[in-house]
């Protein structure tokens, strides 16, 4: 460990530490601070730009863990989403769909958080290169999906997400089902407030493609007209929310 991260090592746990000391308890925005610094210090630079860690593992004191494990999935989900929404606004690059993970760690200290960050596949596999990331310049961030054995028509599939106006990001298809809304683990993660969490889907049957509403707040369109299930045909506009996604084949 060199002497900068030595000092920064310590300068955490005299922070951190007395919070334990004194009975306080690590609150939500402690962990995604945590996270925060640990993607800025881990960060490296590739042919897309500045790449950061997708998977923060956050080791606590067992009584710390226990705090969160009533909502420790929400919490983990909630955490991972801003892991998606620094990257936008700092304009990194994440490989992979972040994961955040809480350990329980008798090594570690009551009130101390103790994170490592590291950049990996889809399988979770730590890659010691990072490059070809997406870059996180938009309302909208996609990542790839692993190639399934879909029809050729499904393969040649393509969405033109675009949120607010902003520059449309195109998504290849190819999976059985495509996940949409500003949940951290959808296939198509879109930043518009007016989008549930997970708003839609879209789900590849017998070669094409059907748009599904999962039962959104605030509802869906296909070219204008209200609809919860329906086919999809190139051209068809899906609109939720402040957000349009143009479906698109190619020839």
């Amino acid at each position: 460990m060199g002497i900068l991260s030595r000092v920064e090592a310590f300068l955490e746990r005299f922070f951190e530490a007395p919070a334990g000391r004194l009975g306080a308890s690590i609150q939500p925005v402690s962990l995604a601070k945590r996270i925060e610094r640990a993607m800025d210090t881990n960060k490296t630079y590739g042919d897309a730009g500045v790449i950061v860690p997708n998977q923060y593992d956050l080791h606590l004191h067992p009584s710390d863990f226990a705090a969160f494990a009533s909502y420790r999935t929400s919490l983990e989900d909630d955490l991972a989403h801003g892991v998606v929404a620094r990257a936008r606004h700092e304009r990194y690059s994440l490989v992979a769909r972040p994961r955040v993970e809480l350990i329980a760690d008798e090594q570690v200290r009551r009130g101390e958080i103790r994170v490592a960050a590291n950049v990996v596949d889809e399988r979770g596999s730590r890659l010691r290169e990072a490059g070809g990331g997406q870059v996180a310049s938009s309302d909208t961030m996609v990542f790839d999906r692993p190639v399934s054995d879909a029809p050729d028509s499904a393969r040649r599939a393509y969405l033109l997400v675009s949120t607010r106006g902003s520059r449309p990001v195109q998504f290849d298809l190819g999976g059985p089902v495509i996940g949409i809304g500003r949940a951290s683990d959808n296939d198509v993660i879109v930043d518009d407030p007016m989008v549930s969490r997970h708003h839609c889907q879209l789900k590849l049957q017998h070669g094409a493609y059907s748009f599904t509403d999962l039962g959104s707040r605030n509802g869906s369109s296909v070219n204008g007209q209200p609809v919860s299930t329906v086919a999809l045909g190139p051209g068809d506009t899906i609109r939720v929310g402040d957000t349009d996604i143009e479906f698109q084949v190619r020839r």
